[in-house]
């Protein structure tokens, strides 16, 4: 009868971390990347006319959920756009 309740427990945990751990951990390292390659190219975009964009929570957020295609999207943005 213990068994049972720890092969359920795992079992549940197994679930928990497919539904909500991994998407927040695919996120967190969107974000984690995303901050990086926009901090180089705030560095070094200068040189080739690219302009600065502000490191902020809603840009984080932009990035975390769309990626490096974000970090691109971003910096068009705000090179052409503003």
């Amino acid at each position: 009868m213990q068994y049972g309740w720890i092969i359920g427990g795992i079992i549940i945990l197994f679930i928990i971390n497919k539904i909500f751990l991994m998407p927040l951990r695919k996120l967190t390292m969107h974000i984690i990347m995303g901050i990086v390659v926009l901090y180089v190219i705030n560095t070094y975009g200068s040189i080739i006319g690219l302009a600065t964009v502000p490191i902020t929570a809603v840009t984080g957020i932009i990035i975390g959920i769309l990626g490096f295609p974000g970090t691109i999207l971003l910096t068009l943005y705000y090179t052409f756009l503003q």
